[in-house]
């Protein structure tokens, strides 16, 4: 009885070669999971570090700079706003950064930056249209455009020679305030119109009268309406005798009424 006992307590204590070969599948099977683990590490680990260096070879180095419609203002000028060089990592061009840099240059309105993985980038600029034209504070005539910017010093032939009256300009970049209707009606001008016209004057309370040449003064009044307002003035100046006159009322423009000297 005894020795029965004890050959049973002796079987108990045996491990189950089932239960056993679960245990070593089971372990098998972690140690799997954990060198697969372990080699996806390693492989993207591998892969970051290889694109790591190969943004910093010249593969990927900014090759060239190519600005388009840039034609007031040099391809250099926007290139060195921009603040981009070649030789620098591709992937460091902070692009909008870079465009908000070149619409600080007085003649850009807007500028666009892209970068190409063949190492080109392109910057392409809209540059601002100059409508009139005022006296710097001291005495140099700076264009100016329709949004009131100054852009640069006016330079004889370049087409603009529609003066603001009474209007100060700054430096270029600044804005001019208070004469958005004669800016209006500066960039409303057809060529022949231009011409003719003298100067733009804004009143106190924004009206705005054009002074003719050889004389004659055009009121406007408020600064609404403006498009029919010069189309009427238009039509005027092509029918009617420019001497002696006096003044073109077109405050009502489906009515003008134009006023001679007497003699």
């Amino acid at each position: 009885m005894a020795s029965r006992l004890l050959n049973r307590s002796g079987d108990d204590a045996e491990i189950d070669p089932r239960i056993a070969a679960r245990r070593d599948a089971v372990e098998s099977e972690k140690r799997r999971r954990r060198g697969r683990w372990w080699l996806a590490a390693a492989v993207i680990a591998a892969v970051l570090t290889g694109a790591w260096f190969i943004t910093r070879t010249p593969l990927l180095d900014v090759d060239r700079i190519d600005v388009r419609g840039a034609v007031a203002t040099t391809a250099d000028d926007v290139v060195a706003a921009s603040g981009i060089r070649t030789g620098e990592a591709l992937l460091e061009v902070d692009t909008a950064a870079a465009a908000t840099h070149i619409r600080e240059l007085p003649y850009v309105q807007s500028a666009s930056v892209v970068r190409k993985w063949d190492g080109l980038v392109v910057i392409t600029v809209t540059e601002r249209v100059p409508v009139a034209i005022a006296p710097s504070a001291d005495g140099v005539a700076m264009l100016i455009d329709e949004s009131g910017r100054v852009i640069g010093p006016h330079i004889a032939g370049d087409g603009i020679e529609t003066v603001l009256i009474g209007v100060e300009a700054g430096a270029p970049g600044t804005v001019v305030d208070g004469v958005s209707g004669a800016l209006e009606v500066a960039g409303l001008l057809t060529p022949g119109m231009r011409v003719r016209v003298a100067g733009i004057a804004t009143g106190p309370d924004g009206s705005i009268n054009l002074a003719l040449i050889p004389q004659g003064v055009v009121i406007m009044g408020p600064p609404t309406d403006l498009p029919a307002k010069v189309d009427s003035l238009r039509i005027v100046m092509g029918q009617v005798d420019q001497r002696d006159l006096a003044t073109i009322n077109v405050v009502n423009p489906s009515t003008p009424v134009v006023v001679r000297t007497p003699k």
